[in-house]
C-alpha cells in the first residue's frame, strides 16, 4: 500500500535488528535464491544459525539474548500488520530481555558468594569475575529456565496467534 504507518515504522525496525543480528543487508547477494533477509530468517525458523557467525563466539547468555531479540524482530515484521507489536510493546519486550539478564547476574553473584563456589573460583583465578560471565553449571542450571521465557524464539514463532495464521514456512 505503500502507506506509512506506525506499524510500517515496526516493520522496519524488525528489519534493522535483523540486519544488525544477521550482519546482511535486506537485499543480501550471500542468501540463497535472492531471498529478503526478513524471508530469510523466516525460512531458518529464526534458528541460531541466521546469527552472525562473528556473534557466536559471544558468551552462552548473550546468544540467549540476541535469540530473543531475534523473535521479538521477527514480530515486527509480520505481514500482517494488524498482527505486529506497537513500538510501546517492542520496548517493553526489549527491556524484559534486559530486567532477565540482570535477575541472572543477581543469582550469579549469588552463586558465586556462597562458600562451595568461593573456593573454586579463588583456584581458578585471582581477581574479581564479572557477574555476567557465569560459571558453566551455573550456565547450565539457569539457561534451560529462560528457554521458557515468554520471549523465546521458539514461542514467538510458534505459540502466537500471528504465527500459526502464518505459518513462517
Amino acid at each position: 500500500m505503500m502507506k506509512i504507518t506506525e506499524k510500517s515504522d515496526v516493520y522496519s525496525y524488525g528489519v534493522v535488528v535483523l540486519e544488525v543480528l544477521t550482519g546482511k543487508q535486506p537485499i543480501d547477494p550471500t542468501i540463497p535464491d535472492g531471498l529478503h533477509v526478513v524471508d530469510w530468517v523466516r525460512q531458518k525458523r529464526g534458528g541460531i544459525e541466521v546469527l552472525d557467525p562473528s556473534l557466536l563466539s559471544r558468551p552462552a547468555s548473550e546468544i540467549e539474548e540476541m535469540m530473543q531479540a531475534l523473535g521479538i524482530a521477527l514480530l515486527c515484521v509480520n505481514s500482517s500488520p494488524d498482527e505486529r507489536p506497537n513500538m510501546k510493546d517492542v520496548a517493553a519486550m526489549l527491556k524484559e530481555i534486559k530486567h532477565e539478564r540482570e535477575e541472572y547476574a543477581k543469582v550469579d553473584v549469588l552463586l558465586k558468594g556462597s562458600p562451595a563456589t568461593d573456593n573454586q573460583e579463588n583456584k581458578k583465578s585471582s581477581g574479581v569475575v564479572p557477574a555476567t560471565s557465569s560459571s558453566k553449571p551455573a550456565t547450565q542450571s539457569l539457561y534451560p529456565q529462560s528457554k521458557n521465557s515468554s520471549f523465546s524464539v521458539s514461542s514467538l514463532l510458534y505459540s502466537s496467534s500471528s504465527s500459526s495464521k502464518n505459518g513462517f514456512k
